[in-house]
């Protein structure tokens, strides 16, 4: 039996890329994999590797694609004007996409980039619903992934609404302590809704959170 992540390349078996063992790793915190699970998601897996500032989505395009950061920082945002708008970031062992969009399947408004060196695993939107139908564990994967989207969203939300800066600074803090040091002001004050000088009075009494 050909062994898992192997390809044959001259009557050899050579190993194929780490990224899409981590993908693997990644999806069995959730459900069970089976082999031929792992062979399908190897096969509709497509590695991008993209240097910074790099854009996988603009507005106005349907959104085909989502993609699981194997390292790396992206964000989504809109432009209202001259003004940029980051509503989401996501690191290592995260997705990212245009939910509506990709959904949906129609264009949207926002902008996909990564703000640091980025390895990517993109997979087809086409070639992910054939896969939810051969393989119902991985549509329930799916499932646990939207709602955790939601309910992330919800989050924010709540804390926006209801939060003033401080608050709204330490849920992102408490949340996101991975990327605290790795967004730019700019863009991770607009994305918790306050001005720059307004977040960098906040983070110089950060050691209170």
């Amino acid at each position: 039996m050909q062994p898992l992540f192997m390809r044959n390349v001259g009557g050899k078996y050579n190993r194929l890329p780490t990224m899409k063992e981590n993908l693997i790793k990644h999806i069995e915190r959730f459900i069970i994999v089976s082999e031929d699970l792992k062979i399908r998601l190897s096969e509709i897996s497509k590695l991008q590797s993209l240097e910074k500032g790099k854009y996988l989505h603009k507005p106005n395009k349907v959104c085909n694609y989502t993609y699981f950061i194997n390292s790396g920082l992206v964000r989504i945002y809109y432009k209202k004007g001259d003004k940029e708008i980051t509503d989401n970031f996501s690191a290592e062992g995260e997705w990212i996409t245009s939910i509506y969009s990709f959904m949906q399947n129609v264009p949207d408004n926002c902008y996909i980039q990564t703000i640091e060196k980025s390895e990517l695993i993109s997979i087809d939107i086409l070639k992910l619903e054939k896969c939810f139908l051969d393989f119902p564990e991985m549509e329930r994967f799916g499932r646990m992934l939207i709602s955790k989207y939601f309910i992330e969203q919800s989050e924010r939300i709540i804390s926006l609404q209801f939060h003033n800066s401080k608050e709204r600074y330490a849920f992102f803090f408490k949340t996101a302590k991975n990327k605290i040091q790795r967004v730019p002001l700019g863009m991770l004050a607009s994305h918790l809704g306050m001005t720059q000088e307004t977040l960098s009075r906040v983070r110089a009494g950060k050691s209170s959170f």
